[in-house]
C-alpha cells in the first residue's frame, strides 16, 4: 500500500474513540463473514459440486442456480475467494481453504453439523436471548436441531470411545447398558472386550432404528440389543457391569438426578461401574460457557453442572468411590467413574 494511503488508513483508525476495539471488531467481522460463507456453501451443496474444479457456469448448472441470480451467485463465489476458502485459476473454481476442504472431507458430516449448530441453533438462542431474559419462554429448539446436535457431538467421539473401551476392559464383567445410546457407537466400543454383551436404551425411535442398523452392519446384533424407552420409567433388566451415561446428564433436571443415579446404581452388579461423561461448567472456558448458556435457554435441557455438584448426589445413591478424569486438555470435557 502506498505510504499516502497507509497514512490515511492509520489516521482513520486512530480517529476512532477506541482504535484498538475498532480494529478488533473489524477483524472479528471477517471471521463471521467466513462462517456465514461456509454455512451457506454447505447448505447450497457447493462443496460437493467442487469435488473437481469447475467454472461458474458449470456450478450454476450443477446447483440449479436461477438465471436471474447469476450476479448474486458470482458475488458469492468471489466472496469465497476473498476469505480464502475458494481458489480460482483460468476461470475455474476449486476448494482451497483448510476449513472448506475439511467440511468436504472424510469427517465432514461432523464438522458440518458443528457449523450448523453454531450458525443456526446457537445464533437463534442469542437472537432470542433479550426476550428470554425478560421472561419469554425458553426456546423449543430440540425438535429442529436434535439431529444436528447428535451429529456435532461426535466431535469428541474418538476420545470418549477410548475411555469407554478402557472402562469396560477394567470392569468385573462385560455386560453393558448404554443410556441414550444414539447411533450405538459406544456399544461398538464396549464390544472390544471379548464376550461383552448388553443393551442400548434411547427415547428417540429414530436413534433406536439407527443403532439397530449399525449393530447389524458391525455384526454385533447377536451381542447387543437396543430398546426404546426413558430410563426413568423403563425396566433396565440388570445387573450390568458398566452403565454408560454419555453427553446427556444435562437433559435431566437437577432435582431428578439423585433418583436417576439410584436407578442406575440399582441396575449395576456388585462392583459395577457408572461411566458419566459430559462437558461441565467452567467459568474460565468460553466454549463450555457458550454451551452452558445455550442449554440453559433450551426447553428440555438444563445448565451444565460440575463434578463437585454430582459427587454428593452419587454418594447418596450408593456409590462409594468416585473418580474424575479430564478427557481433553484445556477443556471441561470430563468423565466420572463411580462404583
Amino acid at each position: 500500500m502506498p505510504s499516502s494511503k497507509l497514512s490515511r488508513t492509520v489516521r482513520a483508525v486512530l480517529s476512532q474513540p477506541d482504535p484498538t476495539a475498532h480494529a478488533l471488531l473489524l477483524r472479528d467481522s471477517q471471521q463471521f463473514t467466513r462462517m456465514h460463507f461456509l454455512s451457506a456453501a454447505v447448505r447450497l451443496g457447493l462443496l460437493e459440486a467442487l469435488a473437481s474444479p469447475a467454472t461458474a457456469a458449470e456450478l450454476e448448472e450443477r446447483l440449479g442456480v436461477d438465471a436471474t441470480r447469476t450476479t448474486q451467485f458470482r458475488l458469492f463465489l468471489e466472496l469465497g475467494c476473498s476469505v480464502g476458502e475458494l481458489g480460482s485459476r483460468g476461470g475455474a473454481y476449486r476448494l482451497k481453504g483448510r476449513r472448506a476442504r475439511a467440511l468436504a472431507g472424510r469427517n465432514g458430516s461432523v464438522l458440518r453439523a458443528l457449523l450448523e449448530e453454531q450458525t443456526a441453533y446457537h445464533d437463534t438462542v442469542y437472537r432470542e436471548l433479550p426476550e428470554t431474559l425478560r421472561g419469554g419462554a425458553l426456546g423449543d429448539h430440540l425438535p429442529r436441531y436434535a439431529g444436528v446436535i447428535a451429529e456435532s457431538s461426535r466431535i469428541a467421539e474418538g476420545v470418549i470411545t477410548g475411555y469407554v473401551r478402557e472402562a469396560v476392559r477394567e470392569a468385573p464383567g462385560g455386560r453393558v447398558l448404554d443410556v441414550g445410546c444414539g447411533s450405538g457407537v459406544y456399544l461398538r466400543a464396549a464390544a472390544d472386550r471379548p464376550g461383552s454383551t448388553g443393551t442400548g436404551l434411547d427415547v428417540q425411535p429414530a436413534s433406536v432404528e439407527l443403532a439397530e442398523a449399525n449393530l447389524d452392519r458391525w455384526s454385533l446384533a447377536d451381542r447387543f440389543t437396543v430398546r426404546q424407552g426413558d430410563v426413568r420409567e423403563a425396566e433396565l433388566d440388570g445387573p450390568y457391569d458398566v452403565v454408560l451415561l454419555l453427553n446427556n446428564v444435562y437433559y435431566f433436571e437437577p432435582k431428578e438426578r439423585p433418583a436417576l443415579f439410584r436407578t442406575l446404581r440399582g441396575a449395576l452388579s456388585e462392583g459395577g461401574t457408572l461411566v458419566l461423561v459430559s462437558m461441565f461448567h467452567d467459568s474460565g472456558n468460553p466454549t463450555a460457557l457458550g454451551l452452558d448458556l445455550v442449554l440453559a435457554c433450551t426447553q428440555g435441557c438444563h445448565a451444565l453442572t460440575t463434578p463437585q455438584e454430582l459427587a454428593p448426589e452419587l454418594r447418596e445413591a450408593g456409590f462409594g468411590q468416585i473418580r474424575t478424569d479430564q478427557l481433553v486438555a484445556g477443556q471441561s470435557l470430563c468423565a466420572l467413574r463411580a462404583s
